[in-house]
């Protein structure tokens, strides 16, 4: 009798299906197979084409161990037409139901249907319809107001048992200091802030709530990380749709917190309580869709090179709701390996204006009070100095494009900017940010040669807070 392996199934279902499978893998190169806490966790969302990629092991060679053992593969090309079209219902079922709840029906009417039509349902199938729906035309925007119902929805199908089960199934085994690791601890860190808010608010203790929403808004760091380090890389792999969304929600509680820092008071804190009650709410939501789908998704990803550059970059963004981030060793040793490699080398950089070593451009550049980042003409970030320290500038920007480092909603007018400058429309523009107490500047110049061809933009931005200090220091 003729065996059967399907490649769109993932690893843990394959391997319960027929668990010989399991030492053929190992045979191939998929050493890790062999640990279960593995198996449980990434063969839940990896499949075995997926596993090659990140391995580097080829398609060809895995389809031939395979048949050597009498199994006949089956691909998206074989597959039987029946397959295709339960898994087409099930994507058309699970739009239904976020179409359902965008229309305004009743939660616990949508929830009985999808319980009734669904034993389980994937991470990745949610994500798949929320990336289909964007791809076909839905706003980013429209997709974003369905975020918070559609999780309560699928996490919440068989209540807070299965919550839990779900949580415990999708911890990440990642090692300490890894930057999924320092994103959990300081995501344990915001969840005991928020506890904390959650009880002042019962005891109506409106001082310690005023001074929890003042800390809370340390969650722009928290987020910045996720949305600089984790989401760009993401969209390099073509996963679009849960970074937009997310990141819609995270300018919400973002804007939330410093709005409730600045109005809540003993006066109105009827009127605000349930508005810090929602942000509470919200807030934990996020930290559950980034520990159940953005994590996982990024850990199935990225490369360890991958995640090397990431834990080099994350010390710069600041910590928050921790005291310290632990090392991770395996990345200091590479890291002290290239800086070694780097440090032997001393070019020359011969200037119109003379001649300078590397090291002495760069010991002028830390002398500028600037942050300074150059886009080249494909609009990708090529360098940046960031001695002003206004804005995170994360190395793995760099060889990005600029439009991936910016929130969806700004998207369209760095997009526009870029292709007038390009077209000789203009050649500068200045945004200042509304902060009287520091005020900063961001210009953008377009950079162009002798003959006015366009070689790229230069942004440059500036605070204002030590200078303005400096001449009050002097009236």
């Amino acid at each position: 009798m003729a065996k059967y392996i399907d490649l769109s199934k993932t690893v843990y279902e394959l391997v319960n299906e027929n668990p010989d499978i399991k030492d053929i893998m190992v045979e191939i190169g998929f050493k890790d197979i062999t640990n279960n806490e593995a198996l449980m966790l990434m063969g839940k969302v990896v499949t075995i084409p997926k596993g090659a990629k990140i391995k580097k092991i080829s398609m060809d060679k895995i389809i031939e161990t395979f048949k050597a053992h009498g199994y006949e593969v089956l691909t998206q090309d074989n597959k039987q037409n029946s397959q295709s079209e339960k898994v087409v219902n099930k994507d058309d079922l699970l739009r239904s139901y976020i179409q359902r709840l965008n229309m305004g029906e009743d939660l616990e009417s949508v929830r009985k249907d999808f319980v009734k039509n669904f034993e389980s349902v994937s991470v990745h199938e949610i994500l798949k319809v929320e990336q289909d729906m964007i791809d076909s035309g839905t706003d980013v925007e429209e997709v974003q107001k369905l975020c918070d119902l559609h999780s309560a929805l699928f996490h919440g199908k068989t209540e807070q048992e299965i919550y839990m089960e779900e949580e415990k199934e999708m911890m990440m085994n990642v090692e300490e200091g890894h930057p999924i690791d320092i994103l959990r601890k300081e995501n344990v860190g915001l969840e005991s802030k928020l506890d904390e808010l959650s009880s002042a608010v019962e005891e109506l203790s409106i001082d310690k709530v005023k001074q929890l929403l003042q800390e809370l808004k340390k969650v722009r760091i928290l987020y910045g990380k996720k949305e600089e380090l984790i989401m760009p890389m993401l969209y390099r792999y073509g996963v679009t749709g849960p970074s937009d969304v997310m990141w819609g929600v995270d300018d919400e509680i973002k804007a939330e917190f410093s709005a409730l820092a600045k109005e809540v008071d003993e006066i109105n804190f009827i009127n605000t309580r349930h508005r810090v009650e929602t942000v509470i709410n919200r807030t934990k939501e996020m930290i559950y869709k980034e520990e159940n789908i953005l994590f996982p998704m990024a850990l199935e990803r990225f490369s360890e090179e991958e995640w090397i550059q990431i834990y080099d970059d994350i010390d710069e963004m600041g910590t928050c709701f921790v005291d310290e981030y632990p090392k991770w060793e395996k990345a200091e040793e590479e890291l002290n390996k290239i800086e070694s490699i780097s440090s032997a080398k001393d070019n020359l950089i011969n200037l119109s204006g003379g001649k300078l070593t590397v090291k002495e451009l760069e010991a002028i550049l830390k002398l500028l009070p600037i942050d300074i980042t150059f886009i080249d003409t494909d609009e990708n970030n090529q360098f940046f100095a960031n001695e002003g320290k206004v804005f995170s500038r994360p190395k793995t920007a760099l060889g990005r494009k600029v439009y991936e480092c910016h929130p969806p909603r700004i998207v369209p007018v760095v997009e526009n900017m870029i292709r007038e400058f390009k077209a000789g429309i203009k050649d500068n523009m200045e945004i200042w940010t509304p902060n009287p107490e520091n005020p900063i500047r961001v210009q953008y110049h377009a950079v162009r040669d002798e003959n006015g061809n366009y070689l790229g933009t230069v942004e440059l931005v500036q605070q204002f807070k030590n200078i303005l200090e400096n001449i009050k220091g002097r009236e």
